[in-house]
């Protein structure tokens, strides 16, 4: 009798379902398509014995003494893209003016994004920001530089040219 209510219950609890069985879903997430971060490089290049130009009045040339620019190269690849970007920065930059002979120190920071699309038709976009200061001993105005533009397919959007001779 026992098992003859087991069944009754057994046939009333299937009834009570409104679907149908199904064979069981897999519980394994989506794995993300692969994608690698490396370092190309990263190196320090002295910057002594070159030159660059002030255009703040007195105009003149200065004469880099000493000083590296740091280059910090990356890139990302994923699955139709490649990220690379290069950030420069300018270490113990100092130079002397060939007119004035006022000593000068050169912050430098300077950012290139560059993202490679690999679809048809692959694309290649790219962002630059540039920051220069010459900053000069003394009272004299010190130079501000600041450059931001992008590029897509062959045109170059400038978003910021800024150039200003200030203390």
């Amino acid at each position: 009798m026992k098992r003859l209510a087991l069944l009754a219950f057994a046939f009333a609890w299937l009834a009570a379902c409104e679907t149908p069985p199904s064979a069981p879903t897999s519980q394994t997430p989506l794995i993300p398509p692969p994608s690698f971060a490396t370092t190309i490089a990263n190196e320090k290049v002295s910057v002594a014995n070159t030159f660059q130009d002030n255009p703040c009045p007195p105009v003149e040339v200065v004469d880099i003494l000493d000083g590296y620019l740091h280059f910090l190269v990356t890139e990302e690849i994923g699955e139709t893209s490649a990220d690379v970007t290069i950030q420069v920065n300018g270490e113990g930059i100092e130079g002397v003016g060939q007119l004035t002979g006022a000593r000068y120190s050169v912050p430098l920071n300077e950012k290139d994004e560059t993202t490679f699309t690999v679809v048809e038709p692959p694309t290649v976009s790219e962002e630059v920001d540039l920051r220069l200061r010459l900053i000069r001993e003394g009272s004299r105005d010190n130079l501000w530089l600041r450059i931001t533009a992008t590029s897509t397919a062959g045109t170059v959007d400038v978003k910021r040219m800024e150039l200003e001779c200030r203390g």
